[in-house]
């Protein structure tokens, strides 16, 4: 889930309008299995006895009761909850829905969990050539970071100057997995001098490595074109 989403679910009590009588209680806050009892707990923390709650449904968000309003409200988000506890002005409480808490609720092992690769190289650079690691080793076929767990490479960046160019000029940065190119990466155009940048991402599970695999960068030059100082990062994402 995006992390915008859990935001506007903590917003949400914030641009509602109830048009009720009584009170509408806003959480957001995860729901365990057993959704009922969790909404009774939080019902009797605005003062309803446990003794005293007659049902708790879950509220057809397409057919809403007349008290309630939801405004601009993605409610693909949320989830509204009718604790009938006697009287007749039930409580309604608002919560993030259950897909989203599922997944709040992810184990440690089922989260992403992004790292950045440093590559670079401070010298100029006239033809086509590896990139070196953030520990000064210039990389290869061979050589590079090996990687400790599987997952997916998920986003590249390059910031480099082009000290020259004649013509129609090009530098691509290819990413290379156990020495072999992949399709994603970075191009910049070497139509002027200066400080050049580029920057893609990539969907998880799309270009993904296995547990030993080796990742490095080529600088892959085109015409008569000359570089200094690329800085490069590589985003991969492992579960």
């Amino acid at each position: 889930m995006k992390r915008g989403t859990k935001g506007l679910i903590i917003g949400v009590v914030f641009v509602m309008i109830f048009l009720m009588a009584s009170g509408v209680f806003a959480e957001s806050i995860g729901l365990s299995e057993d959704a009922k009892k969790i909404v009774s707990n939080i019902a009797e923390k605005r003062g309803i006895n446990e003794s005293d709650i007659q049902s708790v449904e879950e509220v057809n968000l397409k057919d809403l009761p007349a008290q309630l309003e939801l405004g601009e409200i993605d409610a693909t988000n949320i989830a509204i909850y009718k604790v009938d506890y006697g009287t007749d002005k039930p409580l309604f409480v608002l919560t993030a829905s259950d897909e989203n808490i599922a997944e709040y609720k992810k184990p440690s092992s089922e989260v992403s969990k992004m790292m950045l690769l440093n590559f670079g190289y401070n010298e100029i650079m006239k033809e086509s050539n590896f990139l070196k690691t953030a520990t000064g080793v210039e990389g290869s076929l061979e050589k590079g970071y090996v990687m400790m767990r599987e997952g997916s490479i998920t986003g590249l960046s390059t910031n480099l100057e082009i000290l020259s160019s004649i013509g129609e000029g090009s530098v691509e940065i290819i990413i290379y997995v156990n020495g072999e190119p992949i399709g994603f990466r970075n191009t910049i155009l070497g139509d002027s001098v200066g400080v050049k940048k580029d920057y893609d991402t990539q969907s998880l599970g799309v270009v993904n490595f296995e547990k030993g695999d080796v990742i490095s960068i080529y600088v892959k030059t085109e015409g008569n074109i000359v570089i200094k100082d690329v800085i490069n990062l590589v985003e991969i994402s492992t579960e």
